[in-house]
């Protein structure tokens, strides 16, 4: 089965993430002139933000490849619900189109079966020499 790896990226503390919160945090001084000095004791340091960063940025990761396991083995066991004569063609079509590798692809390519919108499939079915 087609299957598009994840890409994993690690947080980058960089001087343009630094610069750019710097930016800010002076703009938020500067638009409360009055209270700046209140407004810059409120602020984290860069080096505070950027662990919050991080650890944020870990999560997310985490989450997301949490996310992307649960939707392929939703995916399969859709699959595995077809009769072995359509779950089969729908793996054939699955190798040859042109979507993206994931599981949400996937799944929307089955629905399309569901709902009548996938005829091709329904066209490899038809064949002579299929069962049906």
């Amino acid at each position: 089965m087609r299957f598009k790896r994840r890409d994993r990226f690690a947080f980058s503390d960089t001087p343009r993430k630094r610069a750019a919160l710097e930016r800010k945090q002076r703009q938020e001084r500067e638009s409360l002139p009055l209270f700046a000095t209140q407004v810059a004791a409120e602020q984290e340091s860069a080096d505070d933000v950027m662990a919050a960063r991080a650890q944020s940025w870990e999560r997310a990761e985490r989450e997301g490849r949490s996310r992307d396991a649960a939707d392929w083995r939703r995916a399969r066991a859709k699959l595995a619900g077809y009769p072995v004569v359509v779950a089969n063609a729908l793996r054939a079509y699955w190798k040859i189109n042109q979507w993206p590798g994931t599981a949400i692809y996937l799944l929307s390519m089955m629905h399309m079966f569901d709902t009548g919108r996938l005829e091709a499939v329904e066209r490899m079915l038809a064949l002579p020499g299929s069962q049906n």
